[in-house]
Formats: structure tokens, sequence, C-alpha cells
């Protein structure tokens, strides 16, 4: 599957009048596009030609990068590598992935590379990683089901939690224990925090009212990203109210997607749906999901995308009232003719009794 896309890429080359392109992996953390196309997350460049692939690596990665990417002439730099890199990539004209080169590298490259042109290839990438191949929805379902199996683990000790960064370390605790990273940093938002959508868990009790659970695993390189919002305490009449109502929105919208439909389409039904409540609701929509927690399509009321098959992607309207309340309900989702929610637990209010 990697060599698949890999010569999806290549086609590019011709296309744009390329000679080859360049991606390269030099941080401690592997770069999404290079790991996305690789599955190898050591240090190396991949060049991309018209007939053939290239991966540059040191002494120290060979063995590995040989025994992970299949299909690749891998090749080892033992002295200079921009030596090496010249050799093999040759031609003016290359493509680089400039979301993932620093202004100081780039600066690196034209001094090493001079007398070549560069072109960004970032966009391909991007519109290529929307749409998901098999395996990698294989492995976004393995995610997904993973946070689900933590999420049922989390809420059974809610009771328990003193603290939102209490509670938020038994995600990260209970996410290593399944032998996975973290998407991002979990979101515990209590009280008025729960009206700031990307409020981080203070060393404070938990407060009384809505309280926002936003967490996500990555498995494999793939992350899934889930919310849930759940009382500490007893609701009133109205808080049930506009909770059921931004649920049923949800739903709804989720239900309504079809392929060919703009993605900016869900947003407006959203607004539609929430009515007055509307002008509470203060971000996007959603957001694709893969080796980043954001990716396309974006579900914004200016995005020009168009909904495909295998696209997974999330759906998290929410409401946030002053700093008063905030509930946010989030699932990650998979376009196969019809949508199919991957995040399964359970989306019904959970009442937490708490004393204090």
């Amino acid at each position: 599957m990697m060599r698949k896309k890999r010569r999806h890429l290549r086609h590019h080359v011709s296309k744009r009048k390329l000679h080859c392109m360049m991606l390269f992996n030099l941080g401690m953390y592997p770069d999404p596009n290079f790991y996305y196309l690789t599955k190898y997350d050591g240090y190396g460049c991949l060049i991309l030609l018209k007939d053939r692939e290239i991966l540059l690596v040191p002494p120290m990665e060979y063995q590995r990068a040989r025994k992970t990417v299949k299909g690749t002439s891998v090749k080892m730099y033992k002295k200079d590598f921009w030596d090496v890199l010249r050799k093999h990539a040759r031609g003016k004209n290359i493509g680089l992935d400039y979301n993932s080169i620093t202004l100081s590298f780039m600066k690196v490259i034209r001094k090493e590379m001079r007398k070549k042109s560069f072109v960004d290839i970032s966009p391909v990438l991007r519109e290529q990683r929307a749409v998901k191949t098999q395996d990698e929805i294989k492995t976004l379902k393995k995610a997904c089901s993973i946070s689900d199996k933590i999420l049922k683990r989390f809420f059974s000790s809610f009771s328990r939690f003193r603290t939102e960064k209490q509670a938020a370390q038994f995600l990260e605790t209970e996410a290593v224990k399944e032998g996975c990273g973290l998407s991002f940093p979990p979101i515990v938002a209590s009280g008025s925090g729960a009206a700031e959508p990307h409020h981080a868990p203070k060393d404070t009790p938990i407060k009384k009212g809505f309280c926002i659970i936003d967490f996500g695993v990555k498995y494999n390189g793939y992350c899934s990203d889930t919310t849930r919002t759940v009382y500490v305490g007893k609701p009133s009449e109205k808080d049930k109210e506009i909770y059921n109502l931004l649920l049923n929105a949800q739903k709804d919208v989720v239900s309504s997607v079809r392929p060919g439909m703009r993605c900016s389409e869900p947003h407006k039904m959203i607004m539609h749906k929430l009515g007055d409540y509307g002008r509470y609701f203060i971000h996007g929509l959603g957001h694709g999901v893969g080796v980043e927690i954001h990716e396309l399509p974006n579900l914004k009321p200016k995005s020009k995308e168009v909904f495909e098959n295998g696209m997974v992607f999330t759906v998290e309207p929410g409401v946030y009232i002053g700093s008063r309340l905030g509930i946010r309900i989030e699932d990650t989702v998979l376009l196969d003719a019809r949508p199919k929610v991957l995040t399964r637990i359970s989306k019904d209010l959970r009442i937490i009794k708490k004393s204090g």
C-alpha cells in the first residue's frame, strides 16, 4: 500500500514538469507526510523520480529502513549527505514539502543545491491524504475502538477524580497501557472552563455543571478524536434541553453527509438546527483525521472541498454560553457511500453524582 501511495505521488513529477520530489525526516518526531509515504520514522530523505524512488539514510538506520520501506532503493550516506543527495536528485525543478521545512533549513537547501528551482508540493500531499486507503481505514477503526475502550473505563472511574488534571492523566496513562500515543493533549474542562473550546486541564477541583472531555489516541501512526460531555451534579431541565438539542442536531448532520456534497454544507445545516443557539457555536464543525489530527477535509462555512468516499472526518458541534456552560459532542466518521460513525461510545448525557 505504501508503494501505491508513492506511485501516485510520482505521477505528479511528470504532471507538474518536475525532475524529482524530495521529502525529509530530520527531527525527533516523524514528519507526517514522510511517514504517510513510508511508515518509516527514522532519519532520511525520500527522493521520488519519474521512474524510481530512493531513500537516503545514515548508517545507523540502514537495516531498519530496508526492513520497513519495501519497493524503494535504500542507500546509505557515510560521509557528506549533500554530496550523496546531489548525486541522486538530478535535474533543475524539484518539488519540496514546504509545510515541513523550516526557513533556516530552506536556506541550507538553497545553499547546497544551487541553480535548482523549487516548487511547493504540500497541496498535492494534503489532497492525497484526504481519501484513505483500506489499510488506513482499518487502522483508524482500531484507533477509535481503543479510544472507546479507554473512555468507558474513564467514565466508570470519573467520580473518583478530584481535579481536571488528574482526570486527564488517567486518559494519558490508559493510552500508554494500550500501546498508543496521544493524538493531542486530553482536554478535561469543567464549569466555566467548558466554555473554552481548547481549555487546558487545571490542578483544581472538577466543578459542578457540564464537563467536556476531548480525547484521542494515536495507534500505528493514525489518530482518533472523540468528545463527550457529562454533567457533574444535577442538571436543570433547561440544561437537558440544550444538551439534547445539540445531540439531535449532531446526529442529524452526521447522517446527512453524502459523497459529492460540499464540505461547507454540514456547517450550514448545524446552524439551522441549533436555531437561536447557533450564535453560541464559535468554531468549525469538523476536520479530517489521519496521520495528523487536523487534515482535509475542513467542515467550515467557506470550505471548498467536496466529500468523497474514503474520507475520515470529525463532526463536533458545540454550544458555549459566556462563562456559564460549554457542551461539545464529537465523533470520528468514515464516509463509505453513507456515513459510518467510528467512535461508538454512547452520547447520551451522563450525570455524575459528586459530593461537595
